[in-house]
């Protein structure tokens, strides 16, 4: 995990007021596939059972925010939550 280590807490409703890092925060393939998978496990899981995720992902200012969501669906860029709203999956850094 690159920069601080401290984790900013926000909600659903409130990403829109975020702006998301603009580079690939992750730089091994290996723990790109490692997070491609677990976004779509935890798509399926979300779409089945209502199960909720905390997204780890990176602002511009390279802080380190969870939100903790039911994930909708997942593009080859967006993860797709509730009402439209969409987190780009470089900026994600892990998914619990």
């Amino acid at each position: 995990m690159k920069g601080d280590t401290e984790i900013y807490n926000t909600t659903k409703e409130r990403l829109h007021l975020h702006q998301f890092a603009e580079d690939e925060v992750i730089n091994n393939e290996t723990d790109k596939r490692r997070r491609s998978l677990a976004l779509i496990r935890a798509m399926r899981l979300g779409n089945l059972f209502k199960n909720k995720v905390s997204i780890y992902f990176r602002d511009s200012l390279n802080r380190l925010i969870r939100v903790h969501t039911t994930i909708w669906g997942v593009t080859q860029r967006d993860v797709i939550l509730k009402k439209g709203t969409l987190i780009p999956i470089h900026s994600i850094e892990r998914i619990d």
